[in-house]
């Protein structure tokens, strides 16, 4: 369909009809008032005084494209190349994961739980950094931290390095695939090792909506069924002898597999391992504690399985 001379109210029209399969009602009145924000520059208000409008036929391209990728399932995230993150406003490509409310909320824990050391000179580490949305959230509030983000992809990297530019914040980051023991020597020492790894079981992979599975990169997303654990093992263990003592690991998890975490983390030697729920009630974060000595984990490899 073609939008040129056609007002405010048909478009929301054509977007309630052409997105019933896909969405809800209410997802989609909020997507297409980002899109307006993002094409027009008009607020939810302007919006809804101005039904009777006309777009601009450059404005009204925009939004046909919009419509034709939104139909694909393509996440609109990714058609605006933005999206926010507690107070972050973020890029985002399709090299890296949509930064989730979850995830937001376990950032706010970590504040919470550490505002006494608002602004000391504490080190930490994000594994699995993405869009550096965790990074840099922790770095805006704990200012004098020294915070580092990893991450295997370099086109992720680049996005977080953007990403820190447009939002006027210093970390480091660095190339590594946290699986590779070998590169382990080249890190120091930290106060806090934060990460949401890929944790998604390939069996329920079925389950999830198609802007997900079809859009978003599945190296960030996916594990095997046969190992679902296996970002775990290699976190934990690096946690163990890379955190100070005392030092906190804190883990985003999937809901179905809290009590597997925790053991594991308990047979590596962490301590004070606790489970907190997300807002709907589910399992969705752990912490551990760090005793006073430095355990060889090494063998838990041999019998992980």
């Amino acid at each position: 369909m073609e939008y040129e001379g056609q007002i405010v109210s048909g478009i929301l029209r054509e977007y309630k009809e052409r997105l019933a399969g896909l969405y809800p009602v209410t997802e989609i009145m909020s997507i297409t008032y980002l899109l307006f924000e993002h094409f027009s520059g008009w607020t939810k208000t302007q919006l809804h005084l101005s039904p009777d409008a006309k777009l601009p036929h450059d404005t009204s391209r925009l939004f046909n494209e919009a419509l034709e990728r939104l139909c694909q399932g393509e996440p609109v995230q990714y058609i605006t190349g933005k999206t926010f993150f507690n107070d972050l406003d973020l890029k985002v490509t399709r090299e890296v994961l949509i930064p989730r409310p979850e995830t937001e909320e376990l950032s706010r824990l970590i504040r919470a739980e550490n505002i006494q050391r608002q602004y000391e000179e504490t080190t930490v580490l994000d594994i699995g950094t993405g869009s550096g949305c965790l990074a840099l959230d922790v770095k805006k509030a704990f200012p004098y931290a020294e915070v580092t983000a990893i991450d295997i992809s370099k086109e992720a990297l680049a996005v977080a390095g953007d990403n820190a530019i447009l939002n006027g914040l210093n970390i480091n980051l660095f190339q590594a695939d946290i699986k590779n023991e070998d590169g382990w020597g080249d890190f120091g020492f930290f106060d806090w090792i934060i990460s949401n790894p890929p944790y998604v079981r390939e069996s329920e992979k079925a389950e999830m909506h198609l802007n997900v599975k079809g859009f978003e990169p599945h190296w960030a997303l996916f594990v095997p069924d046969d190992d679902p654990l296996c970002f775990y093992h290699s976190i934990g263990r690096f946690a163990m002898n890379h955190l100070r003592r005392p030092g906190q690991l804190y883990l985003e998890i999937n809901s179905a597999m809290g009590e597997q975490v925790c053991d594991l983390l308990r047979h590596l030697g962490f301590s004070k391992v606790t489970i907190f729920r997300d807002f709907y009630g589910r399992n969705r974060y752990v912490r551990a504690d760090v005793r006073t000595e430095i355990r060889d984990t090494s063998y838990w490899y041999a019998d992980k399985g």
